[in-house]
This record gives C-alpha cells, structure tokens and sequence, in this order.
C-alpha cells in the first residue's frame, strides 16, 4: 500500500514530468532530439515523461534544465513553473532579435551562399500576421514570442522572392509584422527591440505608399521615443506626420481614420510624459473629433480606435500626470459596456492605468481591487508587463509593518518575482 508520503512524493513527480513535456513542446524538440541532446535514449526519456523516481535526482534536473535552457528553478519550484510558461523567455526574445538583426533581411550582399528561403504563401502570412495580432488583444505575449521569429524570416523571404503586386503585398505583411514585434517588445519593456521593429516598419511602410500603414507605423516610431525618454521628438513626429496626412482624411476610409487618430493619441501619451497639458489636450480633442466622424468604435487593423479609446486614452495620460482624482473621475465616465467591446489588451491595459490613479490618491484597496479585475481576465498584461511590476511593488510595499497584502495580491506579486 502507498503511504501518503510516497503518493505525495508520486505526484510531484508528475507536476515535474508535465513541466519537462511542456518545455519540450515550447522548444520544439521531439522525444527522439531530446534524447539525444541528454546523451539519453527515447525509452528513458518516455520513464522521465511518466515521473520515474529519477525527476527526484538534481543531477538529473539540472541536466534536463540545460537541454531545455530554462532555470533549474523552473522545475522545483512551482510558482517558478507556472510564471515562466506565461510570458516570453529570453531565449525567445533572443531569437526575435536575430530574426529583426540578420543583415541579409536588409541587403541581399550579405545573403550567404546556398541560403535557401522558405516557399513564399501570401496566404500564410496573412494568416500568421492576423493570429499575430489577435494574440496581442488577448495579451498572449507567450504566443507571439515563439510566433515571430520564424515570422518574421518568412515574411522577409516573401519580399526577396516576389515580384510586382505580390512583392507589395508582402512588404506591407511584414511592416505589419514589424509593428506587431514593436508593439509587444515595448509591452515586455524591451527599448532596443522595440525601436529596432518600429524602424524597420516605418521603412517598409514607405516603400508601399500604403497611408494607413504609414500612419499605423509613425504610431509606432513616436511609442519607440517615448519609450527612450525622447517625448518631445515624439510629439515633433506625431505632429509632422498628422500634418503630411491630414489632408487625405476627406476621402479615407475607416481603415486610415483609425490610424490618424491612434497616432494623434500616441502623441498626446508622449506630450503627458512631459506635463504638457494643454498639447495633450489639443491632441485628445483632434481624435475625439476624428473618432466622432467615423461613428463607432472600430477595430480596424486592430487599432480599437474610437471615442471609447479616446477616453482610455485621457485616463492614461492622466495617470502619466499624476492625476489622481482626475484619472477616476475621467475612468467613471466610460460606461462598461463600451469599455468591454474593447480587445482584452487595451482593457487590461486601461485597468491598469486606473489602478495607478486610485495608488495616486492613496486609495490602496481600490488599486488593488482594480489591478486584480485586470489579471482576472488578462493575467499577460499584468504578469509579463514591466510597467505593471512597479505599480505591484507600491501596492505591496503599502501595507503597514505587520500586516500582509491580500493573498490575492501577493500571488500575483510573486508571480512577477516580487518578494512579498
């Protein structure tokens, strides 16, 4: 008869096996390869994957933890487990930034000999590009990670292998891939692959003369200034690039509108980081009349641009501002039901900014009422954002000497990695 003990014992096994198959599977490594990297054969690696008594051995662990290059930790410790599986690791960002970094996706010079490019499928790409997308406004940043790198060197070989109508189509797949890279790098608080990404988009977006990409694409270069403490180049930008495309606005479509605006908001962000209240306000008040015309809100190549996001938007700026009451008082007028049409992203997201306004009126409860709501349904916006780690960090470290934050809240704190 098993003791409890030896059951115990038996089941962590297997929470350990499930952990080792899980990364297995995220690195793409079939039992056959995985074997032979542990100089191992695919019988033992089938005991390890039925939490044979070896899983109980370091030495055994730490050998699995470099095959899989994770941190030892990741196996024995639960909660490590379970942080680790939500957000992308550094190998993953690693590959995203040789993907973005390889020379041969600029000039053709340093295509090295014998290189042979992946079939182009137009198809596919867009497809790829659209579940690129649709992770980012679920916050799956996990997703995205192990998606772009082979992504991204699929899109470039569409456009060095095309011709014509096909070869545009392709450029603007790719700035459109370049956009989502940046979007999630500044999620993940990387500046450098951020600004990498943003650049090469705004490139590619050029050669297409495609306006609503230029537009989208700005948006983006202005998010890699802000991100770089360069607000006021960013307001310049925003500016510069309103100006050139203003004048299309008569005749453009749902599509264009909506990137007018989300960079008119792009810059009001950068203005806020500044202090600069009556250029976020000018800039606020030109998108609200922007997204009044177009008439609903709409999430046109998933800018879930409308006056509902502009509101967002004011709550955000606020915040940035230290605008406390003000960031509630704004954040009550948007009626649910317009704030739950949004994507999960910029809901989240929104949360999160008005989480900070409650920490800026001293009102802690509320902050982290609100910061739990957001990682109830988007715990990727909350886990794997690097700007959330701050405001967990106050919201934690205002609780008296002596007593504790809720157990809600110091989970999600140490699933962050902070010490609670």
């Amino acid at each position: 008869m098993t003791s409890v003990n030896g059951h115990d014992e038996q089941q962590r096994r297997r929470q350990v096996a499930d952990v080792v198959m899980y990364w297995m599977r995220r690195r793409g490594l079939t039992r056959q390869v995985f074997a032979d990297r542990l100089g191992k054969s695919v019988s033992w690696v089938d005991k390890i994957k039925n939490g044979d008594r070896q899983l109980e051995r370091l030495g055994v662990l730490r050998q699995i933890a470099r095959v899989l290059d994770i941190p030892l930790q990741v196996l024995i410790d639960p909660e490590e487990a379970e942080r680790r599986q939500l957000c992308p690791d550094d190998r993953e960002i690693a590959a995203i930034r040789s993907a973005l970094r390889r020379y041969d996706a600029i000039t053709n010079v340093f295509r090295p000999n014998g290189d042979v490019l992946p079939e182009p499928n137009l198809g596919q790409l867009e497809r790829s590009v659209r579940y690129g997308w649709m992770a980012f406004q679920v916050s799956d940043y996990q997703g995205i990670g192990q998606l772009l790198p082979d992504l991204i060197h699929q899109a470039q070989a569409a456009v060095w292998q095309l011709d014509g109508d096909d070869k545009r189509t392709a450029r603007a797949w790719l700035a459109w891939t370049y956009q989502l890279t940046a979007a999630t790098a500044f999620k993940l608080g990387d500046a450098q692959l951020g600004w990498l990404a943003a650049d090469r988009s705004i490139q590619l977006a050029e050669q297409t003369g495609d306006l609503t990409l230029i537009g989208s694409a700005a948006r983006r270069v202005a998010h890699a200034l802000t991100y770089t403490y360069q607000s006021s180049d960013a307001v310049t930008l925003v500016r510069s690039a309103a100006d050139r495309l203003a004048p299309h606005l008569r005749q453009a479509d749902a599509a264009f509108i909506s990137a007018y605006g989300m960079l008119l908001l792009k810059g009001s962000i950068a203005a806020a980081r500044l202090n600069q209240a009556a250029d976020v306000r000018d800039l606020q008040v030109e998108a609200l009349d922007v997204a009044t015309k177009l008439g609903t809100d709409r999430n046109e190549h998933w800018s879930a641009f409308g006056t509902t996001n502009v509101l967002v938007h004011q709550v955000s700026a606020l915040a940035d501002m230290q605008g406390g009451g003000r960031v509630i008082e704004v954040a009550q007028t948007i009626a649910r039901p317009d704030l739950m049409r949004l994507p999960k992203e910029r809901r989240a997201s929104h949360l999160l900014d008005v989480a900070r306004g409650y920490v800026q009126c001293g009102k802690r409860e509320e902050a982290t009422t609100t910061l739990l709501d957001a990682d109830h349904f988007a715990p990727g916006e909350v886990r794997c954002r690097q700007m959330t780690q701050q405001l967990i960090t106050d919201l934690v470290r205002s609780y008296p000497h002596g007593t504790s934050p809720p157990a809600a809240l110091t989970e999600v704190a140490r699933a962050v990695g902070i010490t609670v």
